[in-house]
């Protein structure tokens, strides 16, 4: 087993294969990494049917060997359109809902997993495909804020006084590359030393942030009682595809803690495998110094979500930028 992968399982982290750029070959990919390791699952982007039917057959061993838990193979849900509409788009529950029976139905695979964007993760929705028993990776949250509000809104949907608990995982997936890309942009933009020297903070700053926030939602005595009940906890996912394999070998090893997921493409395993070291939590006690990350951005107009602590920064002659992926 790749050495890298096995300390990331001994400290608690499922490892994911990120495939979701190469649609053509996605089965493929996930062959040669379990050739390599033992992936908890993989991100599959545009491909076809087959593929994920074939992508989910390799995993489908150690879905049951998990008891469900691992295993799975997360599929977007494209956006749909509703003739007659003034846009052509529909993006209401009831059309997410009938998306995911419709890929759910032609996968036929239980280990499916139903990616739903983050913008579109209000509690009807997800009420809807929890009662579809699919799994649902809420995807695209790019901000400690905003994980809040998915997190909140999963806790809401999951809590169903009158109906069976959900017995079906879902995730949390922060995309950790989109979310440095555009701050460093911006920084560069800016051009001096000291906006230099923030390059590479702001996505690890954040998805700590958004861990804290996971922590705070998820251990309400709200959820205990889901917990009771044998609801799977929501699980955070650190997506780092979308910038170079070293940086993103770099963020895995930054963002080890346990009980999360955090996914890698091949080439950034590779790069992980060769020169990689994974050594112990890097989460809980950089949370105070995550904070000063994100206020020190605010300085140079960057706002990605205000401190929680920290006191605002002094006015400024120009405006902030609220700056988040589109």
């Amino acid at each position: 087993m790749n050495h890298a992968w096995k300390r990331l399982r001994a400290e608690g982290v499922d490892v994911w294969i990120d495939v979701s750029a190469t649609p053509g070959g996605a089965a493929r990919e996930v062959r040669r990494a379990l050739a390599q390791g033992v992936p908890a699952g993989a991100r599959v982007g545009g491909a076809s049917v087959d593929e994920i039917r074939q992508a989910c057959d390799q995993l489908l061993p150690l879905h049951r060997a998990s008891g469900g838990a691992k295993g799975l193979v997360a599929a977007p849900l494209q956006e749909g359109t509703t003739p007659g509409t003034s846009t052509g788009t529909s993006t209401d529950a009831g059309s997410w809902a009938a998306r995911a029976r419709r890929l759910r139905d032609e996968v036929a695979r239980p280990n499916l997993v139903v990616r739903l964007p983050a913008g579109a993760a209000d509690v009807a929705t997800l009420r809807a495909l929890f009662a579809l028993g699919t799994a649902v990776e809420v995807a695209g949250v790019c901000s400690p804020r905003q994980y809040g509000q998915v997190a909140t809104a999963l806790l809401t949907a999951l809590d169903r006084p009158h109906a069976a608990p959900a017995r079906t995982p879902s995730l949390i997936s922060f995309d950790v590359a989109a979310l440095e890309r555009h701050v460093d942009a911006r920084l560069d933009l800016i051009g001096s030393d000291e906006a230099k020297a923030l390059r590479g903070r702001a996505g690890l700053a954040c998805a700590r942030l958004a861990h804290r926030t996971h922590e705070m939602t998820f251990s309400s005595a709200r959820w205990g009682a889901l917990a009771a009940a044998g609801v799977p906890e929501p699980k955070p996912l650190w997506v780092t595809a979308g910038t170079t394999p070293a940086r993103a070998a770099h963020a895995v090893q930054e963002l080890v803690t346990r009980g999360t997921a955090t996914s890698m493409t091949p080439a950034a395993a590779r790069v992980l495998a060769d020169s990689g070291t994974v050594s112990g939590d890097r989460v809980w006690r950089h949370y105070a110094d995550a904070e000063r990350t994100l206020a020190y951005l605010a300085w140079f107009d960057i706002l990605v979500d205000p401190p929680a602590t920290e006191p605002p920064p002094a006015p400024r002659t120009t405006p902030h930028r609220h700056l988040l992926p589109a």
